[in-house]
């Protein structure tokens, strides 16, 4: 068939149903129980018309309509995560083991977090000074803490220690002999210096003379501090006057092949040595020369042989990479002394040490003189000091933790000391006011008349003094800390690997304050499950 005949064909096809549409009858034809409809040309133009009103209210907004579908995969997205999110957050706002944090930003530790990582990949060592009074004394708390971290985000060795130790530590060996002499902010005028060159421990000796400082790890506690040896890089702060010449000797284990075992494998024999380590660099900064040592092996035992004269602020024992903590314990201080310290020598000392967070775990010598007639001196006094490390180190993190509940004996009766309360808000608030975060060891503990219960617990978690924490009982205050600060990082992790920025963060909330999905966490349940995975 022609074009020609084919379009003919069609045009009379529409003629004839247009003509049968215009006579049919407007009810049908009926036929028994049915009834034979046909549209009508009214019925088709209408229809059309509909559908054209339609498709023009379309084109005049499709962005509207685009984004409406992309409010509802943004909701859908966000309801994903809310749940998540939200099991952290109760345990952030009502967890016992919390942190208190400024603006209640449970983003709070990122910028710390973020430096342990680039700790891994630059192969650099990220150091957390642990400040405290006498509840660190032989690196209690601070050794669990070190523990955990170093596991996670790699690491060794004990970090920073004075030149002379008086406390010993249950890690590692300190030992010194020589032309030392000890000068310390923290204690008795006699035993002070007559200038503020104190560096970052708050203490230094002034070498006249010959000196050798020794540090090892503890082979009696390999088991409970793995991490603790292992040192591969060492570092001495010392004073830019006078003069210092020294040298570095380290045991070194070496493997020899003494033959073959009864099996055909090699039979090897294990000696120690000790060997001159190869000079040190040398980094000459305005207030002190920080001299470092990489050495060809890792080791667990050192010696520094000095000469010269010179004030010598710190010894580290550090690994390649990862994370340091540094215990600096000092007897009967309330933290009111780093105000006092000169402060471009801090400042270099920090920056030497690559200092990121420091923690002052303080008040428990204040407690006992505490009341509403000096608490506004506290505030002030407290607030100065971290000012003071604010200044010296405004890339630092700053962490305070409060005192743990402390009794004493009223009419033959354990109770806790009145002013623990007091000091407890005060502390807090002089934290979060100065953008430092808050760690409530009295809350962590359960309360007023939790250290009864830990000194009465078999076996003990607290002395008789009902003060302090024994050993055990400070690993365990260490494995809370370490457990709390857990979250956060998990926390810091999840919204990372879902690619959850700040603003997406602010937009779930946004949801979940509009009544978005979510479902409801127990934060009580949530604090339960982290304490019971501390216990275990």
């Amino acid at each position: 068939m022609s074009p020609l005949k084919t379009l003919l064909s069609i045009i009379s096809l529409f003629v004839v149903l247009a003509v049968v549409a215009v006579v049919y009858p407007d009810g049908g034809i009926h036929v028994g129980d049915y009834t034979l409809r046909y549209p009508k040309l009214t019925d088709i133009f209408e229809k059309k018309a509909a559908v054209d009103s339609t498709a023009d209210s379309a084109a005049v907004d499709p962005e509207e309509a685009i984004r409406e579908m992309m409010e509802a995969t943004k909701r859908k997205e966000f309801a994903a995560y809310n749940d998540s999110l939200k099991y952290y957050e109760d345990f952030f706002k009502a967890g016992k083991t919390r942190f208190d944090l400024p603006n209640d930003d449970p983003t709070w530790f990122d910028r710390f977090f973020l430096h342990l990582q680039l700790a891994l990949l630059d192969t650099n060592v990220v150091h957390i000074v642990h400040y405290g009074d006498s509840q660190l004394e032989e690196d209690r708390i601070s050794a669990t803490i070190r523990e955990d971290l170093q596991q996670e985000f790699g690491g060794a060795g004990p970090g920073m220690m004075p030149p002379i130790l008086t406390i010993p530590s249950q890690t590692t060996s300190h030992w010194n002999e020589g032309d030392l002499k000890r000068y310390i902010l923290f204690g008795p005028k006699d035993e002070e210096a007559d200038h503020n060159r104190y560096g970052p421990l708050a203490q230094f000796a002034d070498l006249e003379g010959s000196a050798v400082i020794g540090i090892k790890k503890r082979e009696d506690r390999k088991n409970a501090f793995a991490h603790v040896g292992g040192y591969s890089t060492v570092k001495v702060l010392a004073g830019k006057r006078g003069n210092l010449r020294m040298r570095l000797v380290f045991q070194r284990t070496y493997r020899d092949t003494v033959g073959l075992n009864d099996d055909s494998t090699f039979k090897v024999k294990t000696r120690t040595a000790f060997e001159n380590a190869p000079g040190p660099e040398v980094d000459r900064l305005t207030k002190i020369n920080v001299y470092t040592w990489k050495l060809p092996d890792t080791t667990s035992n050192i010696k520094i042989y000095m000469d010269g004269s010179a004030e010598i602020y710190a010894v580290s024992a550090d690994g390649d990479y990862g994370v340091a903590v540094d215990n600096v314990a000092m007897r009967g201080s309330s933290g009111t002394v780093f105000h006092r310290i000169d402060s471009q020598l801090l400042a270099e000392s920090y920056q030497a040490m690559n200092a990121r967070l420091i923690i002052m775990e303080y008040g428990g010598n204040l407690v006992p003189g505490t009341n509403s007639s000096n608490v506004d001196w506290t505030r002030k006094l407290i607030t100065r000091q971290i000012q003071a490390i604010q200044k010296a180190n405004p890339d630092a993190d700053i962490l305070f933790i409060g005192p743990a509940d402390m009794a004493k004996q009223v009419d033959g009766e354990w109770k806790t000391y009145p002013g623990l309360a007091l000091t407890v808000k005060t502390l807090r608030e002089v934290a979060l006011e100065n953008g430092a975060a808050y760690w409530d060891m009295h809350r962590v503990m359960g309360g007023n008349g939790s250290m009864i219960k830990w000194v009465n617990r078999e076996p003990a978690l607290g002395f008789t003094d009902h003060i302090h924490f024994t050993r055990r009982g400070a690993a365990y205050m260490g494995d809370l800390f370490c457990a709390a600060l857990r979250m956060h990082y998990d926390y810091f992790k999840f919204r990372d690997r879902h690619g959850i920025s700040d603003e997406k963060l602010k937009g779930i909330h946004e949801l979940r304050d509009e009544g978005g999905n979510s479902t409801s966490v127990d934060s009580s349940s949530v604090d339960s499950l982290q304490t019971t995975e501390v216990a275990k």
